[in-house]
């Protein structure tokens, strides 16, 4: 024979995958019911208050210079300063504190002296106690040497420190004030000061964040938005849409924070950035004011106050909402602190960690119909090291597709180049994945095999040699009869082998 020839069949799988429920939906959110059906229980935070919304503390200077009237002359161990305190008020908007606790914090101390002898300082903040000890520091400043001054400068760590901001004489609020000594050194000589000397202190307080604030917080009205955050339940599915059986929604207010409070929310709204398609809450709570009443503490432990609104198809738009597969929810609010004035006595308080939030929760029935539901998923590929591949010219793919889901589903793989690019597909023709068989409660019952056939050319076969990465798109559909799904559900698995010459 001039030209042998003969035919062969080789089942090589070139892929394997599966799809499970929790490619749909994270983990996290889903949880068995008794009789084996599944939940969505899914919690979060649409709006956290700051602190900084309050009140922020500034960084602040206090600059003092110190001269004598006449000349005199100075004895070692005698004061030039004795015991000068010094006050600097902050201005914090409406807010009117009394105390504070220092998260993060700094102050630096910086000093000039023109004496030409060594100066000792002993610098304090009286107000700032940590562990019930004031801050204090001695330090020593170096003689001036002719027209140079002598410097000294340093940053200290107010952390944990317990501010008292009532000021000298108790009867202030956001007022922090200094001591300070200032001596010719004991060890030094006697020297000749001048008028024209001088001790330059510059007492710098810088990056304040409070750990916690009490006083009173002022009536103001605070605007919140618009603005939006993520919201991730739904973030795996990339296209179509879903409708559900129901949805129970639960929108609360936790406030704990020492602040009686009025809240208008003036928009909530679903947003799928993906369509563009943006739908706004419909409920009674739009627009409505809605009084916050004030947490309480005791021995260092908070109480909140709760306010709870049910959102339901039969009061809202939620179900709608929820169908828009958001990515985001936006919103807009009013808040106005303090309605009622002064009423704690200057017994506001906020811990930073502990701050007012709007929360979603929701639980919804994980029944729905699926429309053109798509999911994504990137796949390796290693066709070319598979020997018993690399001399096959032409063939066919089968497609085995095992379907535990109750919807129908479409397949297509697209083969990506080295820079991540779909360079071609590998279905030419539309294809149908049949849904798993469901009993009279619409639950699924098992899995269904579909097999499809699939034509690869020459052409096409050697492109899967040197593709090392596929995108798998598919698309879920329910067809009549077959809409809802309850239970945990088996996993869509595929494979395939070529048959060529």
């Amino acid at each position: 024979m001039e030209k042998p020839s003969w035919d062969t069949e080789d089942l090589l799988p070139l892929i394997n995958a599966s799809l499970s429920i929790n490619n749909l939906l994270p983990d996290s959110v889903l949880q068995a019911n008794p009789d084996s059906s599944m939940k969505i229980v899914y919690q979060n935070d649409i709006f956290h208050f700051s602190m900084d919304t309050l009140f922020k503390i500034p960084d602040t200077s206090l600059i003092k210079a110190y001269t004598v009237p006449v000349p005199v002359t100075v004895q070692p161990g005698q004061p030039v300063v004795n015991n000068n305190l010094s006050e600097t008020t902050y201005n914090l908007h409406q807010a009117q504190l009394r105390t504070i606790i220092i998260k993060s914090g700094f102050v630096n101390y910086n000093i000039r002296s023109s004496i030409h002898e060594v100066t000792n300082f002993v610098y304090g903040l009286p107000c700032a106690t940590l562990n019930g000890v004031p801050f204090t520091i001695n330090i020593s400043v170096p003689a001036a040497v002719g027209n140079t001054p002598g410097v000294y400068n340093q940053t200290y760590d107010l952390s944990g420190y317990i501010i008292d901001l009532t000021g000298i004489n108790k009867n202030k609020i956001n007022t922090i004030y200094t001591s300070l000594t200032a001596l010719v050194s004991p060890s030094g000589h006697a020297v000749l000061v001048n008028p024209t000397d001088s001790l330059v202190i510059n007492n710098t307080f810088q990056k304040f964040i409070p750990y916690y604030a009490k006083g009173y917080f002022g009536e103001d009205t605070l605007k919140i938005g618009p603005s939006e955050t993520d919201f991730s339940m739904f973030k795996r599915i990339v296209d179509g849409t879903i409708q559900l059986e129901d949805v129970n929604f639960n929108l609360s207010i936790e406030n704990p924070i020492g602040l009686d409070a009025q809240v208008f929310i003036n928009n909530l709204n679903s947003i799928n950035t993906r369509k563009g398609t943006n739908i706004s809450l419909v409920n009674s709570v739009i627009g409505s004011p809605i009084n916050i009443n004030r947490a309480s503490e005791s021995g260092g432990n908070v109480f909140p106050t709760y306010a709870n609104f049910p959102l339901n198809t039969g009061n809202s738009n939620i179900k709608p909402m929820i169908e828009n597969l958001p990515d985001k929810f936006g919103y807009s609010m009013q808040m106005i602190t303090n309605p009622l004035g002064n009423i704690s006595g200057s017994n506001d308080f906020i811990y930073s960690d502990k701050l007012l939030k709007v929360i979603m929760n929701m639980e919804i029935p994980l029944s729905f119909v699926a429309n053109n539901l798509t999911l994504v998923d990137t796949l390796a590929l290693n066709i070319a090291s598979n020997s018993g591949v690399q001399n096959i010219k032409s063939g066919t793919i089968t497609l085995i597709a095992d379907n535990g889901f109750p919807f129908n589903a479409t397949l297509q793989i697209y083969l990506l180049n080295a820079h991540n690019v779909a360079i071609d597909s590998l279905f030419s023709n539309v294809n149908t994945i049949d849904a798993a068989p469901i009993n009279s409660s619409l639950r699924a019952t098992g899995k269904k095999t579909t097999k499809i056939i699939i034509p690869l050319s020459e052409s096409k076969m050697n492109l899967l040699y040197n593709t090392k990465k596929a995108i798998s798109k598919i698309k879920f559909n329910h067809n009549r009869h077959r809409q809802f799904v309850h239970r945990p559900l088996p996993h869509h698995r595929s494979g395939g082998h070529v048959v060529g010459d």
